[in-house]
């Protein structure tokens, strides 16, 4: 059918060619159309060439913003369950989730972004964990499945599935941004909740400590994979894996310095009263100089190098330096809780 088609093309330029003067790069350029498989093979060149690079491009982004405040339209609500819908609605409402983009997609062949974003997800999810297990007490049935176990539970989901069970390629599973979003919604409800005193929010000394050993527990498992690499890899002349780990392990941090700005508004009392605000400020602090790396290219040079950066050492250092700040206040805590 094709080459019907472009022979009766051929043809007609033929007949017309005495009529029509044309020029002789123009007859080539319509020989070269002529040609089917040139057509496709040029299309073919274009889409890679521009489809994928500039539609990644366009859809990069990794947001560290560190100026966002905590605002409360109750007080009877919990600022941190508002601050881990916000970030889920800023990394699957508002922008693209690009940890499960299909092959079609042009952010599909990115892997800064979604490394962070996966990051960003981890941290938010051990903290939504945590809080269930302390202060997520129904006041009529303890037994029931409340807003905040639903959320902790949809956001331990891996934030890779599109379409397709990663057990079985064949068989369908929920997306990610599905389940994401879903979580989403039990928060704000378990918050909207707390104003119509369905449930309370207690804040208790040994709580707040149970979700710092926990945070700490994830920033050593970062602290971990960060010197694992740094010290397999740093000799290498070029480590393709550093820049994922760099970006998944600072999207961790900067989950964390939203959610313990946020932690330290709900738990604000507790702290002054204990004299660990200080050191809760200097942990928030950490966390946004961890925030703060940032290179145009991430690297893993060896560490007595004169000429070239280790990012992924700058990075482990202000996450060793929050959890340190955490260790303090716990043992504050900890401490003013035997007196």
């Amino acid at each position: 059918m094709h080459k019907t088609f472009f022979e009766n093309v051929k043809k007609f330029i033929q007949e017309k060619k005495g009529k029509i003067k044309f020029s002789f790069s123009f007859e080539k350029f319509l020989h070269f159309l002529t040609t089917w498989w040139h057509f496709l093979l040029a299309g073919f060149a274009l889409f890679i060439f521009l489809y994928y690079p500039l539609g990644g491009w366009i859809l990069h982004n990794i947001d560290k913003d560190t100026n966002y405040e905590v605002k409360l339209a109750n007080n009877k609500q919990s600022a941190t369950i508002d601050m881990a819908s916000f970030i889920i609605r800023r990394e699957v409402n508002d922008k693209l989730w690009t940890a499960n983009s299909p092959f079609f997609y042009p952010s599909y062949f990115l892997d800064n972004m979604p490394s962070f974003q996966l990051g960003m997800i981890d941290a938010t999810a051990q903290v939504i964990d945590s809080l269930q297990k302390r202060i997520d007490m129904p006041i009529q049935n303890a037994n029931e499945e409340t807003e905040l176990k639903k959320a902790a539970n949809l956001l331990k989901y891996d934030g890779k599935i599109w379409m397709f069970s990663p057990q079985n390629s064949f068989s369908p599973a929920p997306s990610a941004n599905t389940q994401y979003r879903k979580a989403r919604k039990s928060l704000i409800a378990y918050n909207q909740a707390l104003i119509n005193e369905e449930y309370i929010f207690y804040k208790r000394p040994n709580d707040l400590i149970f979700i710092l050993k926990k945070i700490n527990k994830n920033l050593s498992k970062s602290i971990n994979e960060l010197d694992a690499q740094i010290r397999e890899e740093s000799s290498s002349w070029v480590d393709l894996k550093a820049d994922n780990i760099f970006y998944y392990n600072q999207g961790k941090a900067y989950a964390y310095y939203l959610l313990l700005q946020a932690l330290g508004h709900d738990y604000k009392d507790i702290l002054v009263e204990k004299e660990a605000y200080v050191t809760w400020t200097k942990s928030i602090k950490a966390l946004e100089n961890a925030v703060n790396v940032d290179a145009v290219y991430i690297r893993n040079a060896e560490l007595n190098s004169l000429t070239a950066a280790n990012h992924l050492l700058y990075l482990a250092y202000y996450i060793e330096k929050a959890q340190n700040s955490n260790k303090n206040i716990i043992s504050k805590l900890e401490k003013a809780g035997k007196k």
